[in-house]
């Protein structure tokens, strides 16, 4: 084979063509990446009225995988503006949090003074009453009122007393009550206040009725409960770990994958690249899980693009994600909360250039939860980096402010 050569040197074809195609791969990979977060900064999130954090991250395969911390609505225009397939954009720490019950309370006016205090006490205990004497002032519309309060309620509750039942506006009421109910727009629950059950309607016998006595406190808190859909069931005890689900801000991660994600940012001193690097074994032992399930979660972790082998088969370190991810859940500090701080505090300094140290003693911060709110910032691409051969503890030596910085803490602000 001819020996090639370029300006009297050995050229190596294979190791150029290596290199030329790995550089035009870090140039696809860069390209995606800046489409993903460019569409998705466009986008307010249409339950928040603010933008959402979009993190964008590198998986094996030469692929990246997008998660945000939106609502679903927020991941659906995302998919929708990048041309990918529902469900592509992964949510974090989805949440179904209901907000607070809203009760239409219906009642007799001679039961004022039984029910003032019912309602009194559930409007301090989280829930929104509409009690006809703090909603309708003189000269409104009475029909008008009561129907904006039965439009928005979530749980029609009727005070049935010796004196409510024989009126015929209550009786009103109950039926549009019933009504909603039927129609799936609201929960009935009829509250008995000294009154025989035996005088109840056969249709309102045959729904949970709750008997209480407005000056008993254990009954009032019952009725709350019930109305903010506490369970009677007993606690639930902890699963053996082996069992254990993950924690709700890493649901879909298997136990093993948890477990191991958990002591690498436990054991991770400063939170940087590399920091520790800890082989199969090792990861064994500090879990105490099966060989083949250390195996598989290093493996969910590392597809995820959670974890980076080294060129030594066999070693493993945290990426940026990792510590983002599980630091929210096992670290005493909340990546979230800091990179909005760190943001805030970057946007307000006269400089372009952030010394990293000089910030951190500022906040009072230790390297391991300064590095964790870069991770975070990075990983939603509000921020741009400068390193050092001796950055020593930090991941960057100086944080750059740019337009996406600025964004970021106005969007949480």
């Amino acid at each position: 084979m001819a020996r090639v050569t370029y300006k009297g040197r050995s050229f190596n074809v294979k190791q150029f063509g290596d290199e030329l195609r790995k550089a035009g791969l870090e140039l696809g990979m860069k390209a995606i990446e800046e489409k993903a977060r460019g569409v998705s900064a466009t986008i307010v999130d249409p339950e928040t009225g603010r933008h959402a954090d979009v993190f964008v991250d590198r998986m094996p395969g030469n692929k990246v995988g997008i998660r945000t911390n939106g609502s679903p609505a927020f991941a659906g225009l995302v998919e929708e503006r990048l041309g990918m397939g529902a469900g592509d954009v992964k949510i974090m720490n989805a949440s179904d949090a209901a907000a607070h019950p809203r009760v239409y309370l219906a009642h007799a006016s001679e039961d004022k003074v039984i029910v003032r205090p019912v309602a009194e006490y559930l409007m301090a205990h989280g829930i929104d009453v509409w009690f006809d004497e703090w909603e309708i002032d003189p000269g409104d519309s009475l029909r008008q009122k009561m129907e904006e309060g039965l439009g928005e309620m979530t749980h029609f509750m009727v005070v049935l007393t010796p004196a409510s039942i024989e009126k015929p506006w209550v009786a009103l009421e109950i039926d549009v009550g019933i009504v909603k109910r039927i129609g799936g727009e609201s929960r009935m629950v009829p509250v008995v206040v000294g009154l025989d059950p035996k005088r109840l309607t056969p249709f309102l016998r045959t729904m949970l009725y709750t008997e209480i006595d407005p000056a008993n406190e254990a009954d009032l808190k019952a009725l709350a409960d019930r109305l903010h859909g506490v369970s009677r069931k007993p606690a639930l005890g902890e699963a053996p770990h082996y069992v254990r689900s993950a924690p709700a801000g890493l649901a879909g991660w298997s136990a093993a994958a948890v477990a191991i994600g958990k002591h690498f940012v436990e054991a991770s001193k400063d939170g940087r690249a590399h920091d520790p690097i800890l082989t199969l074994e090792a990861l064994a032992e500090a879990t105490g899980l099966d060989p083949v399930d250390v195996r598989m979660g290093v493996l969910d972790l590392k597809e995820a693009g959670y974890l980076w082998e080294g060129s030594v088969r066999g070693h493993y370190a945290a990426e940026i994600p990792m510590f983002v991810d599980f630091d929210q859940e096992f670290m005493p500090f909340s990546p979230a909360e800091d990179a909005q701080t760190v943001a805030n505090r970057m946007v307000t300094q006269d400089a372009r250039a952030i010394d990293t140290k000089l910030l951190a003693e500022e906040l009072g911060w230790a390297p391991r939860r300064m590095n964790s709110a870069i991770c975070y910032l990075l990983r939603a691409g509000a921020i741009e980096t400068r390193t050092a051969l001796a950055a020593g503890p930090w991941r960057a030596v100086q944080l750059i402010v740019t337009d996406r910085t600025l964004r970021f803490a106005r969007s949480h602000a």
